[in-house]
C-alpha cells in the first residue's frame, strides 16, 4: 500500500499575473508550521510539490522536519485558466471557474478544462505511486487541481466541494493499492 497526503497550499495573498510566485502570507506560514506538527509522526518518504512557491512553502517545513528535499513535479501545478488575467476574457474568477467545473471539457482560450488538468494530475501521480510503491509521499498541489484528482476516484470531490469544503490549506491522506485509491480521509481541521 502506498500512502499519499495531498496537501492544498496554505492562505497566498492574490498577486494578479503572478501566479507562480505568490508567496505565503505570515496566515499561511503559521499554517504550513501547523501541517507539519500535524504529519510530523508519520513516516513520509517524499516531499514532491507544485512548482507554484504558495504550494512549496507549505510542505517545507514538513520536508525539514523529516530531512527531505522539497522535489518538484510540474503536473501538481494548478490550473491554467487561461493565459493572462480572466477579465481579458470578460470574466471574473469566479465565471471562468464555474464555467470549467459546469463542462469538464470546456477550456478558455490557452487554458486548460478540468479533464486536462486532471489527466495532467494523473499522470503526476502515477509516477508517485510508480517510484515510491509502498511508501509514503507529501504532495504539495492546489485547490482545483487536488479537487479533479480526487474526483477521478470519487464523484463526491466536485466543484461544491472545491467551493463550500476545501479549506486553505487542507490535507486528505489517499491510500492506493495496485493504482487504485482503497481509502480517503481529511486529516485537517481547520479549527485545530
Amino acid at each position: 500500500m502506498t500512502t499519499v497526503y495531498f496537501v492544498r497550499h496554505a492562505h497566498s495573498p492574490w498577486v494578479p499575473n503572478r501566479e507562480a510566485e505568490r508567496p505565503l502570507s505570515e496566515e499561511g506560514r503559521e499554517a504550513a508550521d501547523r501541517i507539519a506538527d500535524l504529519l510530523a509522526d508519520e513516516a513520509v518518504d517524499a516531499v514532491v510539490s507544485s512548482p507554484f512557491a504558495r504550494a512549496r512553502e507549505t510542505v517545507a517545513p514538513l520536508a525539514e522536519h523529516h530531512g527531505l528535499d522539497v522535489a518538484i513535479d510540474e503536473g501538481f501545478r494548478e490550473r491554467q485558466l487561461t493565459d493572462g488575467p480572466v477579465e481579458s476574457i470578460g470574466e471574473t474568477f469566479e465565471s471562468a471557474v464555474a464555467a470549467v467545473w459546469e463542462d469538464w471539457s470546456y477550456a478558455w482560450p490557452d487554458g486548460e478544462s478540468s479533464l486536462d488538468a486532471q489527466r495532467r494530475g494523473l499522470a503526476a501521480l502515477d509516477r508517485v505511486l510508480s517510484r515510491y510503491e509502498n511508501g509514503a509521499v507529501v504532495v504539495g498541489t492546489h485547490g482545483q487541481l487536488l479537487t479533479s484528482l480526487l474526483n477521478y476516484y470519487d464523484d463526491r470531490f466536485d466543484a461544491d466541494f472545491w467551493r463550500d469544503k476545501l479549506t486553505t490549506p487542507d490535507v486528505y491522506q489517499a491510500e492506493f493499492v495496485d493504482g487504485e485509491i482503497v481509502a480517503i480521509e481529511r486529516r485537517y481541521s481547520p479549527d485545530a
